[in-house]
C-alpha cells in the first residue's frame, strides 16, 4: 500500500496540501523522515508550548502527555472539514485518505 509520499502528486492533484503535526522536536522529525528515505511535505513541530496546537484541536491527552494520532481535513476557509483519530498507537490509510480529501474538496 503506497504511503503519503507516494501520493502526494494526487493529494496535490486535489489542490491539498499535507503538513505532519506532531509534538516531537524538530531533530525527531528529521530522524523520521530519515527513517522514511526522505520526505517531501513539511513537518511541523508542536513542541514549545509542549502540544499547543494538539490542544486546540481537542487531540492533547493529558495522562501520558502526548497528542493522539489524527488526520484533520482544514478547507480553505479554515474550517474543520472532517477529521478522525486512530489512537496513539493507529495507522492511517493513505489512499482513504486521499478518496475522502477528494469527496470534500
Amino acid at each position: 500500500m503506497p504511503g503519503v509520499e507516494a501520493l502526494l502528486p494526487r493529494f496535490r492533484a486535489a489542490h491539498t496540501q499535507v503538513l505532519g503535526v506532531s509534538v516531537d522536536s524538530i531533530y525527531c522529525h528529521n530522524n523520521w523522515a530519515l527513517g522514511l528515505e526522505g520526505i517531501s511535505f513539511p513537518l511541523l513541530a508542536d513542541f514549545h508550548p509542549k502540544g499547543a496546537v494538539s490542544k486546540l484541536f481537542g487531540l492533547w491527552l493529558d495522562e501520558p502527555g502526548i497528542s493522539d494520532r489524527a488526520t484533520v481535513l482544514i478547507g480553505k476557509d479554515g474550517t474543520v472539514l472532517w477529521s478522525e483519530s486512530v489512537g496513539p498507537g493507529g495507522a492511517r490509510q493513505p489512499a482513504e485518505l486521499l478518496e475522502k480529501t477528494r469527496s470534500l474538496v
